[in-house]
């Protein structure tokens, strides 16, 4: 018997998955920026005292710099982690939400520090961390924030008594118009980026969804719609070993089918092959798969069935069958037998088939149109 081709068994993450890892690594990014800005003015403020720097009390610059920035940074990192735990919201809420938040950390971080320059990079890192949600609309929203939380910073906010606000006059007007075209640059170049990022995940998923209906198709029966012949050994192989307890395996063909494709023609042959390609599609699920195993031979495989619920189920599939048959009106009268037999774990495929083979030899020659099950000691005909 052909064996599977041995394929990738891990899952994969799927994009809330990843979503979901992104946002915990967000968080961490947020609380890191946070409290590096206070290590840093804890250190500065350590240098002053050693060096003995003309700065401002103790006292005072502990509450400017470094208390008042982290409780306002600790209300908004707060915030984000509530989001981010909270059942009733979903998942964009989420991500929205955290978004905004690590975005007002970052206007209080430069608000607070925009005496150095490189403080700009505090604006464009909450529009660079949207990226990868992969959500145009976000990053633009973030970058719209930034810029404008920088104008109203820079205009009606003095936090360093040295660095007066913004005035639109002076030298300081051009130096003010490129820091803005620079965020504006990067809020532009993340959505870009963005969207390259979702066609590349389009172009992949759609890469992927065709091999998966290419696969299915060397699968498929062309015809009924069930598994063709190589699924049915690719099932096979699967089900003896990796299955833990008793299962079955039912092999059938319609009763007569020479006679309907010589007298009746092989539209009408197919028809019926069709109608019972149907019927077993009906009861497809994790316990039960159908193939056609060649002409009017089918088969299908049972598990976690009792013996009663397997032969139930084989005598369902029958009177379904016998149902389309007479509501056809063909004049030559049609049906199923079908073969069954118990299958033990690691049992060899070949030799289950072999006996659900016997099994509806026995059914076709004893009692056409029942189903005969086979067992260890002997066959008995039901």
């Amino acid at each position: 018997m052909e064996q599977p081709s041995t394929e990738h068994q891990g899952a994969g993450q799927t994009p809330g998955d990843i979503s979901g890892v992104w946002m915990k690594l967000h968080l961490l990014i947020m609380s890191a920026a946070v409290f590096i800005a206070v290590a840093l003015e804890s250190l500065v403020l350590f240098a002053a005292d050693f060096f003995r720097l003309p700065i401002a009390s103790a006292e005072r610059y502990m509450l400017r710099f470094i208390a008042l920035p982290l409780i306002v940074n600790l209300v908004l990192l707060s915030a984000a982690l509530l989001a981010r735990h909270s059942k009733k919201l979903s998942q964009d809420a989420h991500i929205v939400i955290i978004s905004l938040c690590g975005a007002g950390i970052g206007l209080v971080l430069y608000t607070v520090h925009r005496f150095f320059p490189a403080m700009d990079m505090a604006l464009m890192l909450p529009v660079i961390l949207t990226i990868l949600y992969g959500r145009i609309r976000l990053t633009a929203l973030v970058g719209v924030l930034c810029i404008a939380g920088k104008v109203v910073s820079d205009l009606f906010l003095s936090w360093f008594a040295d660095v007066p606000p913004f005035r639109l006059s002076g030298p300081e007007v051009l130096n003010q118009l490129i820091s803005l075209s620079v965020l504006a640059t990067c809020c532009l170049i993340s959505s870009l980026l963005v969207r390259l990022c979702r066609r590349q995940i389009d172009f992949s998923v759609n890469a992927v969804l065709e091999q998966h209906r290419l696969r299915e198709k060397t699968r498929t029966d062309s015809l009924t719609g069930v598994g063709n012949r190589r699924a049915l050994q690719i099932a096979l192989c699967e089900v003896t070993r990796k299955s833990r307890s008793q299962w079955f395996f039912a092999m059938m063909d319609v009763d007569q089918f020479k006679n309907v494709n010589d007298k009746l023609g092989h539209i009408r042959g197919d028809s019926y092959l069709q109608s019972l390609g149907r019927i077993l599609q009906r009861y497809e699920d994790d316990a039960f798969r159908s193939f056609r195993f060649g002409g009017d031979e089918f088969c299908a495989i049972l598990q976690t069935r009792s013996l009663e619920d397997a032969a139930s189920l084989c005598h369902q599939i029958q009177s379904d069958f016998i149902e389309v048959v007479e509501a056809d009106a063909g004049p030559i009268p049609s049906g199923i037998s079908i073969g069954l037999t118990a299958c033990d774990p690691g049992e060899d495929p070949q030799a289950l088939m072999n006996r659900a083979d016997a099994a509806l030899y026995r059914a076709k020659r004893v009692q056409r149109g029942g189903v005969s099950l086979w067992g260890p000691e002997l066959e008995m005909a039901e």
